[in-house]
């Protein structure tokens, strides 16, 4: 009697002990398929929202981020490609640090600034903080998963791991131009003005001339 007693007591214990590893072991296949929230639908949908895929992203200070949802959606931004070791081939940060100082105070509250990874596989948020910092850079430098990068790259026509465009977006209305992004820092910000709205809103930023 004794026996069977302590072998019930023992049966008890394990039952829920093994539905819960059950349950657990299916949760993590739920969670481990990307796609069970790449393809649901979007909460937050936009002119451009289409081309880009549903994919969190993390900046230079490990703060992340909903890529369009976030970042893209309703802002006006520049959106630049480079890499850690981009930079030492083609370098573009310093003449986006130029077009930074241009844009002003109104970086961060209606303009937003994003140099996207082309090297997810060794572009850490750690090494693009020492990039962003011995710059001066004070917009967001974003890395991530690098399937779900490749798929924001692609949104843009990137292909390789050096790129010399910028696009200048209003994702408010849709609107997106790109500039070379070692051109005159002036002509990159006056499309920044260009795209903006009300009073932030001007063809030129200097004369006639400066298109």
């Amino acid at each position: 009697m004794n026996l069977r007693r302590k072998f019930i007591t023992s049966l008890a214990v394990a039952v829920p002990s093994l539905v819960m590893t059950g349950v657990s072991a299916r949760a993590n296949s739920v969670l481990g398929k990307k796609s069970a929230f790449k393809d649901c639908p979007r909460g937050i949908t936009g002119p451009t929202a289409h081309r880009f895929p549903q994919a969190i992203v993390t900046d230079q200070n490990k703060k992340k981020a909903w890529f369009y949802e976030e970042l893209i959606h309703d802002k006006i931004v520049l959106v630049n490609f480079s890499s850690v070791r981009g930079e030492e081939h083609y370098p573009i940060v310093a003449n986006m640090v130029k077009v930074q100082n241009m844009i002003g105070d109104r970086l961060g509250k209606d303009v937003f600034i994003y140099t996207i990874s082309t090297d997810p596989y060794h572009d850490t948020p750690e090494s693009l903080k020492e990039l962003a910092d011995a710059h001066g850079a004070k917009w967001q430098f974003l890395t991530g998963d690098p399937d779900d990068m490749r798929a924001i790259l692609t949104g843009f026509g990137i292909r390789g791991k050096i790129n010399g465009l910028s696009w200048v977006g209003n994702e408010k209305t849709g609107r997106w131009m790109t500039k070379a992004s070692r051109q005159h820092p002036l002509y990159i910000a006056e499309a920044v003005a260009r795209l903006s709205t009300g009073k932030h809103h001007k063809p030129f930023l200097v004369d006639m001339h400066s298109v």
